[in-house]
């Protein structure tokens, strides 16, 4: 007996295999659809990754490098050339220690910066940086530390920018402050001078002493043969002491007078002051026989009313004190000079000076006194052996205070005395 054929079996086997075969087909479409995406995707990445290379490697008013997490610099952008100085090929591969000055070096800052950075993720600092060639700028400098999925520090970026014109700018304000506040300081101590001197020089002082040597001369010139011998002495000793008061008087009036420091400064051969002074004291020059030698001249930038008065106040000191024994011989020698080769004086080391050294034979005085002897009122003799008020020197000091300089004062008892005196030679 022959068996029918299963022709339901055979269909269904075969509805069987054609889903299997759609469902693979569709699987492989999805396959090819999403691994396109996934490419698609992969492409859009690199060239975001690459833009974003592009961008940090285009900036170039900010270093961006990445350090390794010894410190040793993995790239460099086109911000980081321009500032530090290096091109890429030069510092690759190297530590990034040689951004810093020895002396940060030395101290161990960069070491310092990358522990902070690990410890706190980030480390914020300012200070001075060296180029390629040596110079500095000054940098602000973010140093961030960069994880590893298991939140290990593999590295840093190190993002510097070039504050220098900023620094510049501060630092001048800080010294206009600064100099500002010394200026409020000088007006203070002038005003409080000013002050002492409109007290004692005022209308009210000068008018009675002039009445006083009026009616005293007076007196003398028409009564002087109704007075006794005695009473004839003590007019002309009343005389002398308002001669001695209208003196100090017109000291303190020139004192005063050096206080203007807003004098125009003039370049102008210290030979021509000289000239002026020598006629104003002529009759005292020749009188006493007095030699002037001054064989070099410096062309000295200087407000020339004061220095005049400088020039007259060192020459009638060394007629004041001179030796009756011997001609008064004055010499005056000048010479140009480097402020950096000065020392003790305050004086500024970029600066040309003239050095003026005025030296007499008169009787000197010892050296234990050289500072004493231009404080105001100060003197070293008594009034009776030679005349004067004790403000000449203060004068001349004070002048010299205004022209930027200084003064120092040597000198031996009976064997004379020698000013050295350092004025800028160019006007700043």
């Amino acid at each position: 007996m022959e068996t029918a054929p299963n022709t339901q079996g055979q269909v269904g086997g075969s509805t069987d295999l054609r889903r299997q075969k759609t469902f693979r087909e569709e699987l492989e479409k999805q396959v090819r659809e999403r691994t396109a995406e996934l490419v698609a995707l992969n492409e859009d990445l690199r060239k975001s990754e690459q833009r974003y290379h592009q961008m940090i490697g285009e900036v170039q008013d900010y270093a961006i490098l990445y350090l390794n997490r010894e410190g040793i610099v993995q790239n460099w952008n086109r911000g980081a050339e321009k500032i530090k100085g290096y091109k890429a090929e030069e510092i690759i591969g190297k530590s990034f220690y040689n951004f810093y000055t020895e002396k940060d070096r030395k101290n161990g800052l960069p070491k310092k910066l990358l522990n902070l950075a690990v410890q706190q993720n980030r480390a914020v600092q300012e200070g001075w940086r060296v180029r390629k060639d040596n110079t500095q700028f000054w940098a602000s400098v973010v140093i961030t530390a960069v994880h590893n999925e298991k939140n290990e520090v593999i590295g840093f970026s190190k993002v510097t920018h070039d504050l220098t014109a900023k620094k510049e700018t501060e630092d001048a304000l800080k010294n206009k402050k600064l100099e500002l506040e010394q200026k409020n300081i000088e007006l203070l101590e002038m005003n409080k001078e000013l002050q002492s001197f409109t007290f004692i020089s005022s209308h009210d002082l000068q008018e009675p002493l002039r009445k006083i040597q009026t009616f005293a001369l007076r007196i003398l010139e028409k009564e002087k043969d109704n007075l006794s011998e005695n009473g004839k002495y003590l007019f002309k000793r009343m005389q002398l002491s308002a001669e001695r008061m209208q003196t100090l008087i017109d000291d303190l009036l020139a004192y005063s007078r050096t206080h203007n420091l807003e004098s125009d400064f003039k370049t102008i051969d210290l030979n021509h002051i000289l000239d002026q002074v020598k006629q104003d004291l002529k009759e005292e020059l020749v009188h006493n026989n007095v030699t002037i030698d001054m064989p070099d001249t410096c062309q000295i930038n200087i407000i020339p009313f004061q220095f005049r008065q400088l020039i007259y106040n060192l020459l009638s000191n060394s007629l004041k004190f001179s030796d009756p024994g011997r001609p008064l011989h004055i010499k005056i020698i000048n010479e140009l000079v480097k402020g950096a080769d000065l020392e003790d004086l305050g004086l500024q080391d970029n600066i040309i000076y003239c050095h003026i050294t005025f030296s007499d034979n008169g009787i000197g005085f010892d050296q234990q006194y050289s500072d004493k002897i231009f404080q105001l009122f100060q003197r070293l003799h008594g009034r009776n052996d030679y005349p004067g008020t004790g403000i000449g020197l203060a004068i001349i000091k004070k002048i010299i205070e205004n022209h930027k300089g200084a003064i120092r004062a040597k000198g031996k008892s009976g064997e004379g005395a020698t000013f050295d005196i350092y004025i800028p030679a160019q006007s700043k």
